[in-house]
């Protein structure tokens, strides 16, 4: 009898807490184990912070946008854009040396053409690149004396292609833009210029010549000079 009353009180003891520990969310046993064991110590964060993801490099389009978008130009001047580009990065060394200049006799008369220099000696330095196709694009600077003997300063940019294609030897025709600077014209305030190229290549040399054209009228005047000079691609 007194093991069924004790039994029996046990298990009414036992329903009278469970509420109760229920509403204070945590239940008897939990509470005990809680008690017992000691508060975890959080470990110390470390002195040096991770270091940071390095930036993407920027894709081909974004560095094509960088330095003039040659895509977005018509075929045939995006192609020379985009070679000039490779010319500029990727070129090897050329040497420029200068020291002809023709006065045409029709233009001038002979007591005029006594006054000028016909022997324009000089020289530069540049660098080219030769295209898939065999055509040659490049850069330079040069430095000469002019037909008033005074000293012409040009820095520029050539195209020239050939017939054959690809071969030591061949002539070609090109075009060549620059910025140039003379006494005599803005004095010496650099302005622009585009002149027409022929050459003739002798494997690793060439003998390039240019025309400039008579821009006054008259039958004297400025222009109808050609300009010879030499390029050697080492």
């Amino acid at each position: 009898m007194l093991l069924r009353a004790l039994r029996s009180g046990g298990l009414c003891a036992v329903l009278a807490i469970a509420p109760v520990a229920g509403a204070l969310g945590a239940d008897a046993p939990a509470a005990s184990t809680a008690a017992t064991t000691p508060a975890a110590i959080p470990e110390p964060a470390p002195d040096d912070p991770k270091p940071a993801a390095a930036a993407p490099k920027p894709d081909a389009a974004t560095q094509e946008s960088a330095w003039i978008p040659c895509g977005k130009m018509w075929s045939w001047l995006d192609y020379q854009c985009s070679n000039l580009k490779k010319a500029w990065h990727e070129g090897t060394p050329d040497i420029y040396v200068t020291g002809i200049t023709y006065h045409d006799r029709g233009t001038y008369t002979a007591e005029k053409i006594a006054t000028y220099n016909e022997a324009s000696y000089g020289g530069g330095l540049g660098w080219s690149r030769r295209a898939d196709n065999g055509d040659d694009y490049g850069w330079y600077g040069v430095i000469y004396r002019d037909s008033h003997y005074n000293y012409t300063k040009m820095f520029g940019w050539t195209w020239m292609t050939y017939w054959p294609e690809q071969r030591d030897y061949a002539v070609g025709l090109g075009y060549t833009i620059f910025l140039g600077s003379r006494p005599d014209i803005y004095n010496n305030v650099p302005f622009p210029g585009i002149l027409p190229l022929a050459s003739v290549k002798l494997r690793n040399l060439e003998i390039v010549g240019t025309y400039i054209p008579k821009v006054s009228q008259g039958t004297t005047g400025n222009g109808n000079v050609a300009f010879v000079f030499l390029r050697y691609h080492l």
